[in-house]
């Protein structure tokens, strides 16, 4: 299975994700989607799943803060504002990782990263996909296709069923 991860469109599709996207079986969008037309756009390549961000406003209000699901045997939260890794959330144990959980996606930050925490069940890969949108202060916009090896297993800590590829979008378009 792959699934395409992104984060923080801030309204803006980049014209890459249908190539980029189109063998994926599903788009996790980790929030400040910023308008409805995003997901449609998004829909037309793959079936979306979207928590609601910060600047999600009324038409979002119906997307959940938090949302948990199985891909492929793989648990994944997903949370729009989790922390950062440094700072992770105050709720970080007691609500985001309180159920088993495989991997916490989230975004906010802006910034890409790709780290193992310590869970309530085990241990967690924690991603943050980047920005992929124009809004913001980052400086490269980034996605990821996670692809779901089904037969691999773990090597002690280590997930030798999930491959990443960290997806670069080129420099934020700045306006002038």
């Amino acid at each position: 299975m792959k699934i395409g991860i992104l984060s923080d469109t801030h309204g803006y599709v980049h014209p890459s994700f249908s190539e980029l996207f189109a063998d994926v079986d599903a788009i996790v969008h980790a929030g400040d989607i910023g308008r409805m037309s995003v997901i449609e756009q998004l829909s037309s390549i793959a079936p979306v799943i979207a928590v609601r961000g910060n600047i999600d406003g009324e038409e979002f209000y119906d997307y959940p803060r938090l949302e948990r699901r199985s891909l492929d045997g793989i648990r994944i939260t997903l949370i729009h504002n989790a922390g950062d890794p440094i700072h992770p959330a105050y709720d970080m144990r007691s609500h985001l990782l309180a159920e088993p959980t495989d991997i916490l996606i989230s975004g906010h930050y802006h910034g890409y990263w790709c780290t193992q925490i310590k869970g309530n069940h085990g241990p967690v890969l924690w991603l943050s996909p980047g920005a992929c949108g124009n809004a913001g202060h980052h400086h490269e916009r980034t996605a990821l296709i996670m692809t779901i090896v089904p037969a691999a297993k773990r090597v002690g800590d280590i997930r030798q069923d999930i491959q990443l590829q960290k997806i670069n979008l080129g420099p934020r378009e700045f306006a002038l």
